[in-house]
């Protein structure tokens, strides 16, 4: 019988919480979670761009969902290279976060505290989901604060600064949502493309 293959969900959050990426569920799969608040017991305890105690090329899959918006900029980088670092050659990385140009674009009509989707709002894109900082303050921790945002521009020459082979993205606009996922070795068109259509969220 084959063993499942891994994902790690960096950045996970309390057990069965957030974001499930599609084609990564199931008998096939292992979720391993990685968090750095000790409240949510991940299964490693770590922050997102040190992942020290994780062995070289040891993941089949990294998953990021609302995470790299909440380090700062300088940190960016490091976290994509080890998150490259972990996975094995034939491996990749999701990643999600907040698309801040969809955001700009209501704040330049005067629509800061209107609902973009699903009770969110630009102002909490920008500057941090206002419900979720104040838990984390009453909890004495500042994890749900975010202190970098990107464009889909942005985060694609973050990614080919960390050295990923090749990668494709998209912008989920109902979402408000980038969308990336990228390879730490060289890719067919066709497999970067049957990746993308496995396991990005695409409304039907």
């Amino acid at each position: 019988m084959t063993p499942p293959k891994t994902w790690l969900n960096v950045g996970a959050g309390p057990a069965g919480s957030g974001l499930r990426p599609p084609g990564l569920g199931g008998p096939d799969w292992r979720e391993i979670r990685l968090d750095a608040d000790p409240a949510v017991q991940p299964d490693v305890l770590a922050p997102a761009h040190d992942l020290s105690s994780i062995a070289d090329a040891q993941i089949d899959a990294v998953f990021s969902s609302h995470c790299i918006e909440h380090l700062y900029l300088d940190q960016a980088v490091p976290a994509l290279r080890e998150w490259r670092r972990v996975l094995k050659p034939d491996g990749f990385l999701l990643l999600v976060c907040p698309d801040l140009q969809a955001a700009a674009e209501m704040v330049a009509q005067d629509r800061l505290f209107e609902v973009a989707y699903a009770g969110i709002r630009p102002y909490d894109i920008i500057f941090s989901h206002q419900g979720l900082v104040a838990q984390g303050r009453a909890q004495g921790h500042h994890f749900m604060e975010h202190k970098s945002g990107y464009t889909l521009s942005s985060l694609r020459a973050l990614v080919n600064e960390a050295g990923y082979a090749v990668h494709a993205a998209m912008r989920l606009r109902p979402r408000f949502e980038l969308w990336l996922l990228a390879c730490p070795s060289e890719q067919s068109e066709d497999t970067l493309k049957a990746l993308a259509g496995k396991h990005f969220l695409i409304p039907r």
